[in-house]
């Protein structure tokens, strides 16, 4: 029986509400295998420097732990306080399934999904923020220059803006950039374009009106998460090439939205070893501010086009201009 009233009831407390919420999966099961023996400090890093970088006030994190072993279970506990939510799985459940669960279910506007090896630079939210605000039509943003996935699930923007001539092909990518992202990545042919007179490196395809790189991969990249909604279906598979494809990436296209990133580089890929010396950039201070937020979720045009109209349409522009 039920003695009194609970006190709970009589606070009044207001419930903290965010805009952005930054999901990152973990999986690291031991420190001895030759690919893991550097990932502590790797996500420690990670950690210190994406609590570092993001205004707390905006934004939360949370953060899936797929049974990790015992020392970054201690990472995470030194940082718990920071953590808004902590989903501790029993066993590894893959990326793509644990990701889904957060992103399908998230009350913010916008979410970050990001792999726990990236170093985050000051600056990223406003810059990724501000490209949603100024493209109505910007689905994903990536917070560092990706134009060699120009074509990436990417038929909106080509079909909306190739013929009309709101597409530029120039160079906006600095080399520095370009290095930093060959650097993080660990492949130097990433940019090449063996089949075209330019590299991804001389020339990309920049949207106009949007001071914006079109292209962006799934490393690290901000959602609108209304592209996760009134979704159901589940991988049967914790991993398998071209789940993040068929799960993620594809939604924001099949939905008339474009995949973009920042000119600038406001992300380092990690990997699996911390560099001696990171490479540094100094992109100035700039702190999210929520009225940046809210104009780029109000701002929101996705193209009216058929998906289906749209693959057509993608495949002549592409045979018929090279592109």
């Amino acid at each position: 029986m039920r003695n009194g009233v609970n006190p709970q009831k009589l606070k009044n407390e207001k419930l903290p509400l965010f805009l952005h919420r930054v999901i990152v999966p973990v999986y690291i099961p031991n420190l001895e295998d030759a690919y893991y023996r550097n990932h502590l400090e790797v996500f420690e890093k990670f950690l210190d420097q994406i609590i570092r970088t993001i205004n707390l006030q905006t934004t939360a994190i949370t953060l899936i732990n797929n049974n990790s072993c015992a020392e970054i279970a201690g990472v995470i506990d030194k940082y718990r306080s920071t953590i808004d939510k902590l989903v501790w799985y029993a066993e590894n459940k893959g990326k793509v399934f644990p990701v889904l669960q957060e992103a399908r279910s998230a009350a913010e506007p916008f979410i970050t999904i990001t792999d726990a090896d990236v170093l985050f630079y000051e600056g990223w939210e406003q810059a990724v923020f501000k490209v949603f605000a100024s493209c109505p039509k910007a689905g994903v943003v990536a917070p560092l220059p990706s134009p060699a996935l120009a074509f990436y699930e990417n038929t909106a923007v080509f079909s909306d803006h190739y013929l009309s001539g709101g597409i530029n092909y120039k160079k906006v990518m600095s080399d520095a950039d370009a290095e930093h992202y060959l650097k993080g990545m660990g492949n130097e042919a990433l940019l090449n374009r063996e089949n075209r007179v330019f590299s991804w490196k001389e020339k990309q395809y920049f949207l106009k009106d949007s001071h914006a790189i079109i292209g962006a991969g799934h490393f690290v990249a901000t959602y609108r998460s209304s592209l996760f909604k009134g979704t159901y279906k589940y991988p049967k598979l914790k991993f398998k090439n071209g789940l993040e494809r068929e799960y993620i990436d594809m939604l924001s296209d099949q939905r008339g939205f474009y995949r973009l990133s920042t000119v600038e580089t406001y992300a380092y890929h990690l990997g699996n070893i911390l560099d001696e010396s990171l490479p540094t950039f100094s992109r100035g201070v700039n702190r999210l501010e929520p009225e940046l937020i809210q104009k780029a979720f109000q701002n929101e045009k996705p193209s009216i086009l058929p998906y289906r109209w749209r693959i057509i349409l993608f495949k002549i522009l592409k045979r018929l201009y090279k592109l």
